[in-house]
């Protein structure tokens, strides 16, 4: 791998790592509901755009990248509309509650694969015509920001994916069952998908066993079977996503899609 190739990588693995931040740590529900029920009307997806610029510019911070980061944040702020649009007029058709989030899970990977999409496109392009990498870039190998990136993707973005298909499903459950079996999931899923990433970088897959047998003394009567489902589900899903993520990193796969890609 040439040192320009490795180099590119680094600047994709950044902007990756800006857009998870942006469009998931940085972009609480309350936004996502306000951007999705008033559309052009809401502040809400302004500033959220202003925190795609940002983020971007911050994780590849050099001078000619500013014009980069900007079209990114403007394409972003196109693509969230029409996102947005499809999912209003979606609720109004199915007759869901106006101030209630509600997601579609084939607009939901759409939304993330254009946006990945663009974000390859901005920086195949500035690579081709600056050819520049930000100074604190040197100091991370591939392997150390894929990891980083691997992190990030178990947190906050692994909950959203996991909700999204486990929505789709549409398991039987009671309103308040359901906020309360996502709240506390969410940080359960979480901690868990972070041992499991550590665990499998370490190689200790003996180790995952025992994460998945502490899950096995969780008990619900046979009259909660929505429970049951929901939870034997997406415990199923949260093992997956870190198993991919880790093994995509140990094995050398993802380092060797970006290296065929930055060709």
């Amino acid at each position: 791998m040439t040192s320009s190739n490795n180099s590119m990588e680094k600047i994709l693995l950044a902007q990756f790592i800006a857009h998870l931040i942006a469009d998931f740590f940085a972009q609480p529900e309350c936004f996502s509901r306000e951007k999705q029920s008033q559309l052009f009307r809401s502040w809400h997806i302004y500033i959220h755009t202003l925190i795609v610029f940002v983020t971007s510019l911050a994780m590849t911070l050099a001078c000619g990248f500013v014009m980069y980061a900007l079209a990114i944040a403007i394409i972003h702020f196109g693509i969230d509309v029409l996102k947005c649009t499809t999912e209003h007029w979606l609720k109004k058709k199915k007759g869901i509650v106006e101030d209630q989030y509600h997601t579609n899970h084939y607009l939901f990977f759409t939304d993330q694969i254009l946006h990945l999409i663009v974000i390859y496109g901005a920086v195949a392009i500035y690579w081709c015509r600056e050819g520049n990498i930000p100074g604190y870039l040197e100091y991370f190998t591939v392997p150390a920001l894929l990891t980083m990136a691997g992190f990030f993707l178990c947190m906050k973005p692994a909950n959203v994916f996991i909700r999204v298909c486990l929505c789709s499903l549409n398991l039987p459950q009671t309103e308040d069952d359901k906020n309360n079996l996502e709240r506390a999931g969410r940080w359960i899923g979480t901690i868990e998908r972070l041992m499991t990433m550590a665990l499998v970088l370490l190689q200790q897959y003996t180790a995952i066993g025992f994460i998945i047998a502490a899950k096995s003394v969780l008990r619900y009567k046979d009259s909660e079977a929505g429970k049951t489902e929901y939870v034997l589900i997406g415990t199923l899903l949260s093992f997956c996503v870190v198993l991919f993520i880790g093994v995509g990193i140990k094995s050398g796969a993802f380092e060797w899609f970006l290296r065929l890609i930055s060709y």
